[in-house]
């Protein structure tokens, strides 16, 4: 049990008397307060008015775990399939052996990926449910609102005191992490470096305020590098190949990122990607890393001895049981069992999840569900074939203030970001225990938190 976590868990940590009794604001932000960019304001999810506060042994573990299990799940397809296509095809690609093949040109073009881990914190400290890896990561927008936090809370905002917390800016390290892969990609040489977003899932109304925003973050720390570009956003079927270079319009295209799910790659971006020519981290292999079975590949990995000691120890200890839904048998808690038996018996300590589900979509925890539809869940799992069965690893109830300011326990999910050797930070959704349905995901009701680190 961490050090900050004293008589009871609170998101306050043991700063709970320095902010407890200051109360007299709204429970939830005002996402429309002068302070908040644009885009943000009519923030689509509830955001806390109070701070979650964690410790240096905390971020420290967030910190690690961000960086190094990324860089471990690269290591799957030499590690675990030898780099066979067939294997590979089978277990990532429905069979398909050519698109296997390009997955794998893709991966071992060895390239950066960013990557939100999903974690809880437990009698047994954090343990990873997921790893989300690409570009369409949310959660980053949160520290836009930090201003209005700090606001709130004398501790925060008094000259004296609020360097003693710190936030750390997530869009900003993206971006420096962002323009350093692009000028590692195409050359260190080039002083203009020009990026394309494919925004299909943000609607229409909203692109071109979300284009502007982020252009113009994009452009600052270009600037702040020396360098010169400009963002570009439109139909991905727009870039074109010509004479060696990727083209939007008459504009050459240094790096192409996707904030969008499930999207065919185009020939042109897939050519360009393949020549060295941009920076793209959503290719067809990322298909491989995002696979929620990696989990329990990394596990199997580890126990083999396959990582160094210290990452084997990582892996064991923060990622728990996980295995594929298959007709087989496995060991749980060191004894053997028919995995399909040890789940229908025990539906209240598993949870089953789809291996390329989304935003909660396809989690089915064994705790909320009846027998009939988990007995149902299982039958569709074991036909499927691409699903996982995970250890429910419950949240500590941490106490926090619900919309009416009243002090109740919480659950919560942390999102920590990792962009190769930078650690992005970690935002929060938590969902009060009296209402918790056992999924807490931005997109099925819960608040959104900004962590904040005591130094």
């Amino acid at each position: 049990m961490l050090e900050n976590i004293i008589e009871e868990y609170t998101i306050l940590s043991d700063k709970f008397s320095k902010f407890r009794y200051n109360d007299q604001f709204p429970s939830r932000i005002d996402t429309n307060d002068e302070s908040v960019p644009e885009v943000f304001k009519n923030y689509e999810y509830p955001v806390t008015s109070w701070p979650i506060l964690i410790n240096k042994e905390m971020t420290e573990q967030l910190n690690e775990l961000s960086h190094r299990l990324p860089k471990l799940l690269n290591k799957i397809p030499s590690l675990y399939f030898n780099n066979d296509i067939k294997k590979i095809a089978e277990f990532y690609f429905d069979g398909n052996e050519i698109l296997a093949e390009f997955g794998m040109m893709c991966h071992e073009k060895n390239i950066e990926v960013g990557c939100r881990l999903d974690l809880t914190y437990t009698e047994d400290g954090f343990k990873v449910l997921e790893a989300n890896m690409g570009s369409s990561l949310g959660g980053w927008q949160i520290h836009s609102l930090e201003s209005v936090i700090r606001r709130n809370h004398p501790e925060l905002s008094d000259e004296d005191k609020s360097d003693n917390y710190k936030t750390r800016n997530t869009l900003k390290i993206y971006m420096e992490y962002l323009i350093e892969q692009i000028r590692k990609q195409v050359g260190r040489d080039k002083k203009k470096l020009n990026l394309f977003i494919d925004m299909r899932d943000i609607e229409t109304v909203d692109r071109e305020k979300n284009l502007s925003f982020f252009d113009n973050f994009y452009r600052q720390e270009l600037k702040n590098q020396g360098l010169e570009g400009q963002a570009y956003s439109a139909n991905i079927n727009s870039l074109e190949l010509i004479d060696g270079d990727l083209y939007f319009e008459d504009t050459v295209i240094h790096g192409v990122i996707i904030l969008a799910l499930d999207v065919e790659i185009t020939p042109a971006i897939f050519r360009a990607f393949i020549m060295d020519k941009i920076y793209f981290p959503d290719h067809v292999g990322l298909r491989m890393l995002g696979d929620k079975r990696n989990l329990a590949i990394l596990r199997e990995l580890a126990q083999s001895g396959k990582f160094s000691a210290r990452d084997n120890e990582l892996m064991l200890s923060h990622i728990p049981w996980t295995s594929p839904v298959e007709n087989k048998t496995t060991i749980f808690k060191g004894v053997e069992y028919n995995l399909s038996q040890l789940l229908k018996k025990n539906k209240s300590r598993f949870v089953i999840k789809a291996a390329r589900g989304y935003q909660g979509k396809d989690v089915f925890i064994g705790k909320f569900t009846n027998t009939d539809e988990w007995e149902e869940v299982l039958e569709k799992a074991l036909e499927n074939g691409a699903f996982i069965a995970q250890e429910f690893s419950d949240s500590v109830d941490f106490a926090a203030p619900n919309r009416h300011n009243e002090w109740t326990p919480h659950k919560l999910i942390w999102g920590a970001f990792g962009f190769g050797d930078f650690y992005g930070g970690v935002w929060v959704r938590m969902s009060e225990v009296k209402t918790d349905v056992g999924v807490i995901n931005s997109a099925t009701g819960a608040v959104e938190a900004i962590v904040f680190e005591i130094l």
